[in-house]
């Protein structure tokens, strides 16, 4: 049974129809370009309707999934003056292996190489083409037990660079109410629609690592933008600024946020090792605010954990910080910098105003308690003829351990261990 493979999806729903995507292909190293996956983002959605229409339940119907094509369903994909530039799309698929890791039920680790498409022929007389879909795509794409995401069919097909492409499976993937658990914070709860990954993992997914074969070492993929920021520069930021117009331009549903998570080493000058991407949706804004539901400017912060909900501890004794409260909050945080500046090292300070900046984004008054337990501190004249060493070990031993706990937090004391 052979029909035109898009008109399958144009009489089958709207062009912004959702379609299902496979996780475990979505966590597969990006190896397509942008062109390639456009027509397997089409390729999905017609084989899920053919599954419905025609029953494809058992591997033995796949034998014979075949779709037939001419040049106006690959104008549909590549524009009218491409079809060229498709077709050479459609042969590189049919040439171009898939890599799949995984473990099966003895734990063990096995590696799938197959095609999307195992045949592709083109008759020269009618300018028809057909395409067969390889069997191997069953457990993958259409068996409908394992986990899927839901893309709408319309923005991928918009988006115009593989690394878009990919983010917006990340976004969709994630944003449900999915919330990240990390086993370096057992204390803090993730906000849902958050997630952390490795700058490591971040490389693989995204076809930026090497990528051998791992029998006989043999290069498949070379590294790319192996510095972080042309990293950043080369595939975040394209990627966000992309899907973030669409968001405006209600075209898209979702987008995303990043940021540093965590640091090899201590304080900002360590090499990333962990990002935090955050998925906001229509449903799920970053803000209700028009003017701040934007990406995150320079200086900016995002906070990724919920709101402590447990009210903290009564004040043994009342503290006023009216003139510290009166105080810009840019100002209050440029006046204990400079007050750690002058008693602390510089990844101590790092450690310390990380530490800060967090609790000032639980609550607003946490700058001004910071100014007032270190202004204390400084009142007392045993402190203040001391030396530089006593001083530090004040800070770090009694005002931030000690001294906060009069607002009902504290900071852990600085280690160079962790």
């Amino acid at each position: 049974m052979t029909k035109r493979i898009f008109t399958l999806i144009e009489n089958g729903g709207t062009k912004g129809s959702p379609f299902s995507f496979s996780n475990l292909l979505m966590r597969s190293p990006l190896r397509y370009t942008m062109m390639e996956r456009r027509f397997l983002y089409k390729l999905s959605e017609a084989i899920k309707m053919r599954y419905e229409e025609m029953g494809l339940k058992m591997r033995e119907n796949w034998e014979n999934l075949v779709f037939n094509m001419t040049d106006k369903d690959l104008s549909s994909i590549g524009g009218n003056t491409n079809v060229v530039r498709t077709y050479k799309t459609v042969r590189s698929l049919a040439q171009k292996a898939i890599i799949q890791f995984h473990n099966n039920e003895n734990d063990q680790l096995v590696i799938d190489y197959f095609h999307w498409i195992d045949a592709f022929r083109w008759n020269t007389a009618t300018n028809d083409y057909t395409v067969r879909v390889s069997p191997e795509l069953y457990d993958y794409v259409i068996c409908l037990t394992k986990s899927f995401t839901v893309l709408n069919l319309h923005t991928a097909i918009l988006l115009e660079s593989k690394y878009s492409q990919k983010f917006y499976e990340f976004c969709c993937q994630y944003s449900g109410d999915f919330r990240f658990v990390d086993p370096s914070t057992p204390n803090e709860t993730y906000k849902k629609r958050v997630f952390k990954m490795s700058v490591e993992a971040f490389r693989f997914t995204f076809g930026l690592s090497e990528l051998h074969d791992p029998k006989t070492g043999e290069l498949l993929e070379k590294e790319k933008y192996t510095r972080f920021k042309t990293m950043v520069e080369k595939v975040i930021i394209p990627a966000q600024q992309e899907l973030y117009k669409l968001y405006r331009e209600k075209r898209s549903d979702v987008w995303f946020d990043y940021e540093v998570a965590e640091r090899y080493g201590r304080g900002r000058n360590g090499s990333p090792k962990s990002l935090r991407f955050y998925i906001y949706t229509r449903e799920h804004p970053k803000s209700k605010d028009p003017e701040l539901d934007r990406p995150c400017k320079d200086g900016e912060y995002l906070f990724p954990y919920e709101e402590n909900k447990i009210k903290r501890p009564a004040k043994r004794k009342q503290i006023k910080q009216t003139n510290w409260l009166q105080l810009d909050e840019t100002f209050q945080r440029d006046t204990i910098l400079q007050q750690l500046n002058s008693y602390l090292d510089k990844d101590e300070v790092d450690y310390y105003m990380e530490k800060i900046d967090k609790e000032q984004l639980r609550c607003k008054e946490s700058y001004s308690q910071v100014i007032q337990v270190i202004y204390e501190k400084q009142k007392q004249p045993k402190f203040k003829n001391a030396n530089k060493s006593y001083q530090r070990k004040c800070l770090i031993n009694f005002v931030f351990t000690k001294n906060l706990q009069e607002y009902g937090w504290d900071i852990k004391a600085y280690s160079q261990d962790g």
